[in-house]
C-alpha cells in the first residue's frame, strides 16, 4: 500500500509520478567501457536507462518473472537498477513503490529513513577510499589477505566475493563495484594488530629479535608496546615495553628484558620471546597494572633516544643487575609486627628512585642467576653450603645438618681470637668480652627458641612440599622447584622480637624462598663481574640482596648468608687468571666486613679496606681493629680504617669519610696497583639511621664523591674495571637517595645531571678531632706496610682536604629556587 495514500485518501487516486528511484546502485561509477552494462540515475519522475538486453538473459529464474511483472506495471519504464537490488532484499518492495522526496528511502520494516546527500557525478568519480590506520598497515598485506576474521582488516571484502555474482550479470558489476568502494567493514573480534613501523626513526634498528609465530616480521626495537605473561601471573598477558636486550645485536632467541606498564619498576624482568606477543593500539582486551597505561610520548622519546649515538656508547659503559625474585627473601611475619631491618623494601626504594629520577633509560640491564654449589664452595665450607641451600644435592634432614663449630659455642670472629685462642681479652664474636649478653646488629638480645617452636615451623612449611605418596618420576623430580623444599638450618635457633625463629636474633629467614634469594645475589654479582672482566662493560653496580660482607665461611650473621663478593673475588682470581691477578676490595659500609676480611685474611692477592665504625671493639660485630692486618702471607693486605667517636663530637660525615679516601685509600691502593676493584657498597653510614644501625650523617654527596674517587681510581690502575655490590643500608629514603648518587657517578663525564655533579661542593674540609685521632693511628699502623707520607703522622697534621673541593658559594649565595607550580604532565610516566 502507499504510505501517501495512508497519510493522504484524498490524493489516493491521483497518479504517481514521483517515485523513488534511490537505490544503492547510485553509489556506483561509471566503468570505462561503454558496451558494458551500468546504471544511470534520474530523481523524481525522470526515467532510467539500461541497457537490459544482456542483463536481462543472464539472470535467474525468480529475478526474471519480478522484472516482467515490474515493468508491465510501470508502463514500459526499465527500472533495473534500484528495483531489481530492492527484490533480493525485500520482496514488499516489489509491489509498490511509495512516493518520496529524493531524500527518503522505506525500509523493509516500513520506516522512514533519511539517505545520505548525494555526491556529484564528478566527485565521485574521483574521490579515494579512506587511507588505511597505521596500526592495520601489517595486516593488509599479510599473507591471509586479511579475509579471516582474526586477520584484523577493516576493510575490503574476501577474495571469495569476486565471483559470488558471475552468474547474475549487472549484479557481479554491483558488487564489484562495491569492493571498489572500500566501504568499511564491520569486525567485531579483531586481533591484536601488529606494532606500526616506525618511520620516524633517524636512522633504522640493527636488532632482529621478531615474533614468527604471529607473522610479525619487523624487529623489536627499545619501547616497542607488546604483550608478556608475568612470572608472578601465569597465563595472564599484561601490556609491556622493551626495555632491553640479553645480547646486542638481539637474537631471536635471546631474553628481552621489559617494563609492565602500570607496575611499579621493581617488578620489570627479563622473559623469553615465546611469552611475548605484539599488541595493538585498538585492541579490545588491554591489561594494565594499578597505575594504569603509561604516556606513549615518554615511551616514544625513550625510543629515540636508544637510537642515539650516545645510547650506543651508554650500553658498554655501566650496567645494573637486578632480578625480582630476590624480593622474596623476608621474614616469615610479613613484618605484620615488626619491621625488620633488612626487606624488600630496600631494593624497591633504589628502583623507585632511579625511576622518579628519570635515570633508567642511562643504564644497561644485566640478568641475575643462582649461583653454583662449586661457586659457592670457593669460599665457604661444604657443611655451610649444604646448611643454607635447597640444591638436591646437599639438601640433608634437619638432624644430619651440623655446623663446623657446633661443639665451640661462640666462636671468635676477631682474627686476633683465632691467632691467640688462649688471650682472654679477645672479643666474642657477637658479644663485646668474654661472657658478655649476646647481641645481634640491632642491639636485641639473643634468647634461644624452645624445641616445640622449632619443629612446629618446620612442620608449617612441609606443608608446601609435594606429596610423597604421588611418587614423582625421575624427570619430574628434576625439574621439581626447588624453592618449594623448606630449608631448616641448624642455626635457625633464635627467637626474634616478632616471634618468628632467625639466625643470630636478628637475620630472618624464610624456609622457602630465603635460599633462593642468596643464591640469586651471589650469582647476579657473579654475572655482572664477567661482563666487566671480558670488557663488555666498563662498571656495574649489584642491586643484590641479602647482602654478604659479614657472612663468614662457616657461618650466617648480621643479614648475611653467602658472602657475594667475597666469592666473586676469589672466582676472578681462578677463572680470569690472565687478566686478574690481583683484587682490590673497598667496604665503606658503616659495619666492619668480618666475613670479607676473615675469607682473604692470609691472601696476599687481595687488598681488603675497610671504613667503619668501630668505637674500640662496641659496634657490631666488634671486629676490625686498626690492628688486625692480616697473617702470613696476608701481611699488610689488610687495612681497617677505624672510627671511633669522642664524647661531645660530631658523628663522622662526608668529609671524614673522603679524607680516609684521600689520605689512606687512594696512596695505597695505587701503590697495590689492582686489575679489578670490587666496593661493598653499604649507605648505613647515610644520615637518617639509628644510633644502633649506623649513627653517622654520610649524604648523597659524600657517597657522590667517594664513587667519583674511585672511578678515577679504576680508570687509572685497573683500565677501568670497577663493580659495586649493594650490602647495607636500612633507612629507605636515605639509602635510595645514596645508593642513586652512587650509580649516577659510574657514568660517562657529561651523562650526569647538573643536580648530580658533586665537584667543589663540600660544605668544609676539615675533618673532625675524632676522625683525626683514628686517622693518625691507621697511618702508624699501616706505614709498616705500605709507604705513606710521612706527614701523616705528625700530631699537627690535621688530615684536611684540598681547598679546591671546598664549595665556593654558601646557603646564602645560592641561587635562589623556582618556587612556581610545574604543571605535572597528565598520565603514568614511562622510562
Amino acid at each position: 500500500m502507499d504510505i501517501r495514500s495512508l497519510l493522504h485518501p484524498e490524493d489516493a487516486g491521483q497518479e504517481q509520478t514521483k517515485r523513488s528511484t534511490f537505490s544503492i546502485s547510485s553509489m556506483l561509477i561509471k566503468p570505462e567501457e561503454e558496451n558494458e552494462p551500468y546504471f544511470k540515475l534520474s530523481n523524481g519522475p525522470k526515467t532510467e536507462s539500461l541497457n537490459t538486453s544482456t542483463a536481462a538473459n543472464g539472470l535467474p529464474l525468480p529475478l526474471q518473472r519480478s522484472l516482467s511483472e515490474d515493468t508491465t506495471q510501470r508502463g514500459n519504464r526499465p527500472s533495473v537498477g534500484g528495483h531489481l537490488l530492492r527484490s533480493r532484499l525485500s520482496p514488499q518492495r516489489n509491489l509498490v513503490e511509495p512516493e518520496s522526496d529524493s531524500n527518503v528511502s522505506v525500509s523493509s520494516t516500513g520506516s522512514l529513513k533519511r539517505r545520505r546527500r548525494q555526491l556529484p557525478k564528478a566527485k565521485l568519480a574521483s574521490a579515494k577510499p579512506p587511507p588505511l590506520p597505521p596500526q592495520l598497515s601489517h595486516d593488509m598485506n599479510s599473507s591471509d589477505g586479511g579475509t579471516s576474521p582474526d586477520s584484523g582488516n577493516y576493510y575490503g571484502e574476501s577474495e571469495s566475493n569476486d565471483g559470488e555474482y558471475e552468474d547474475d550479470g549487472s549484479i557481479g558489476d554491483t558488487a564489484r563495484e562495491l569492493k571498489s568502494l572500500h566501504l568499511r567493514k564491520a569486525g567485531r573480534f579483531r586481533k591484536s594488530q601488529t606494532h606500526p613501523s616506525r618511520s620516524n626513526h633517524s636512522k633504522p634498528t640493527n636488532l632482529s629479535a621478531t615474533n614468527t609465530s604471529s607473522g610479525y616480521d619487523r624487529p623489536y626495537t627499545f619501547g616497542d608496546k607488546i604483550e608478556c605473561i608475568k612470572s608472578d601471573e601465569q597465563g595472564t598477558w599484561h601490556v609491556a615495553r622493551i626495555v632491553d636486550f640479553e645480547t646486542y645485536p638481539a637474537s631471536p632467541d635471546s631474553n628481552i628484558f621489559v617494563h609492565y606498564e602500570g607496575f611499579p619498576p621493581e617488578q620489570d624482568e627479563w622473559v623469553p620471546p615465546h611469552l611475548i606477543r605484539c599488541c595493538g593500539a585498538h585492541h579490545p582486551f588491554l591489561r594494565h597494572g594499578p597505575r594504569g597505561a603509561e604516556q606513549d610520548r615518554s615511551w616514544r622519546d625513550f625510543a629515540a633516544y636508544h637510537q642515539t649515538e650516545e645510547a650506543e656508547k651508554l650500553r658498554t659503559h655501566t650496567a645494573i643487575a637486578y632480578d625480582k625474585q630476590m624480593l622474596l627473601h623476608a621474614c616469615p611475619c610479613g613484618c605484620e609486627r615488626t619491621i625488620h631491618p633488612e626487606r624488600p623494601d630496600r631494593l624497591v626504594s633504589i628502583m623507585d628512585g632511579l625511576y622518579r629520577n628519570g635515570l633508567m633509560r642511562y643504564f644497561r640491564r644485566l640478568q641475575g642467576r643462582e649461583a653454583t654449589v662449586e661457586e659457592l664452595l670457593s669460599v665457604h665450607t661444604e657443611t655451610h653450603v649444604r646448611n643454607y641451600c635447597s640444591t638436591p644435592s646437599l639438601t640433608s634432614e634437619p638432624d644430619a645438618m651440623v655446623t663446623d663449630n657446633d661443639t665451640q659455642g661462640n666462636s671468635a670472629t676477631s682474627i686476633l681470637s683465632i691467632l691467640n685462642p688462649e688471650d682472654n681479652q679477645v672479643r666474642t664474636r657477637h658479644g663485646s668480652g668474654p661472657g658478655a649478653m649476646l647481641r645481634g646488629v640491632g642491639g636485641d638480645v639473643v634468647v634461644q627458641a624452645d624445641a616445640d617452636q622449632i619443629r612446629r615451623q618446620h612442620r608449617r612449611f612441609s606443608t608446601a612440599m609435594p606429596d610423597k605418596a604421588t611418587k614423582p618420576s625421575q624427570a619430574d623430580q628434576e625439574t621439581q622447584d626447588a624453592s618449594l623444599v623448606p630449608i631448616t638450618p641448624p642455626t635457625l635457633v633464635c627467637k626474634m622480637t616478632c616471634g618468628e625463629l632467625g639466625i643470630a636474633v636478628d637475620t630472618t629467614f624464610h624456609p622457602l624462598h630465603s635460599s633462593k634469594s642468596a643464591r640469586m645475589a651471589a650469582g647476579t654479582l657473579l654475572n655482572v663481574v664477567d661482563q666487566v672482566v671480558n670488557g663488555r662493560i666498563k662498571n656495574g653496580f649489584a642491586l643484590i640482596r641479602p647482602p654478604g660482607h659479614h657472612a663468614e665461611e662457616d657461618e650466617a650473621m648480621g643479614f648475611c648468608f653467602f658472602n657475594n663478593v667475597g666469592v666473586a673475588a676469589s672466582l676472578s682470581l681462578k677463572l680470569y687468571r690472565s687478566l686478574v691477578q690481583k683484587v682490590l676490595i673497598i667496604d665503606w659500609d658503616i659495619h666492619h666486613g668480618n666475613g670479607t676480611q676473615r675469607i682473604f685474611y692470609n691472601n696476599p692477592n687481595v687488598l681488603f679496606i675497610s671504613i667503619h665504625r668501630w668505637d674500640s671493639g662496641k659496634f657490631y660485630p666488634f671486629s676490625g681493629a686498626p690492628d688486625e692486618c692480616g697473617d702470613g702471607p696476608g701481611l699488610g693486605f689488610n687495612v681497617n680504617i677505624a672510627f671511633s667517636e669522642l664524647e661531645k663530637q660530631k658523628p663522622m660525615g662526608d668529609t671524614e669519610f673522603i679524607a680516609a679516601f684521600y689520605h689512606l685509600v687512594l696512596p695505597i691502593s695505587r701503590q697495590f696497583n689492582p686489575d679489578l676493584i670490587f666496593v661493598s657498597a653499604g649507605f648505613d653510614a647515610a644520615e637518617g639511621h639509628p644510633e644502633n644501625l649506623g649513627g653517622y650523617c654520610v649524604t648523597p654527596r659524600g657517597y657522590g664523591i667517594m664513587t667519583s674517587l674511585v672511578r678515577e681510581l679504576a680508570d687509572e690502575v685497573s683500565n677501568g674495571r670497577l663493580v659495586l655490590s649493594l650490602e647495607g643500608g636500612y633507612a629507605l629514603q636515605p639509602l635510595a637517595n645514596s645508593a642513586v648518587a652512587t650509580m649516577v657517578q659510574l657514568l660517562p663525564q657529561g651523562t650526569v645531571p647538573a643536580d648530580m655533579q658533586y665537584d667543589h661542593t663540600l660544605q668544609s674540609i676539615k675533618p673532625n678531632a675524632a676522625a683525626v685521632a683514628s686517622l693518625r693511628r691507621v697511618s702508624a699502623i699501616q706505614s709498616q706496610h705500605w709507604k705513606l707520607d710521612p706527614a701523616l703522622l705528625d700530631e699537627d697534621y690535621r688530615f684536611h682536604l684540598p681547598t679546591e673541593w671546598k664549595a665556593q658559594n654558601s646557603i646564602s649565595t645560592r641561587p635562589r629556587r623556582d618556587k612556581r607550580q610545574r604543571i605535572a604532565p597528565k598520565g603514568i610516566e614511562g622510562y
